[in-house]
């Protein structure tokens, strides 16, 4: 969430930059935000703060590079993810303990 927009704005070139941009904003991040939710999922008690830490990074990472106002909407979104994904996750789990 910190470094692969920092290299994606440092080494490539203008409209490759936007490009890994875009790629970051719409398949990377939200891959991750899915897999820290499923992580988290797995033992909610302890790891129910990851979805918000790291929709947090990111808002951190576009404040340093970009305007965070235009990206705060993602951020949120990363969130709503990471939380669905931990709670399904979390569901299963149970489901299969119980």
């Amino acid at each position: 969430m910190l470094f692969l927009p920092w290299c994606a704005v440092t080494f490539v070139k203008s409209d490759g930059a936007m490009a890994a941009c875009f790629l970051l904003f719409y398949a990377i991040n939200p891959m991750a935000s899915i897999i820290i939710g499923i992580l988290s999922g797995r033992n909610i008690r302890s790891f129910w703060f990851q979805p918000v830490v790291l929709s947090i990074l990111f808002l951190f990472g576009t404040w340093i590079l970009f305007n965070v106002r235009e990206f705060i909407f993602y951020g949120i979104f990363y969130f709503i993810l990471g939380c669905a994904a931990m709670l399904i996750t979390s569901l299963i789990v149970r489901k299969r303990a119980g």
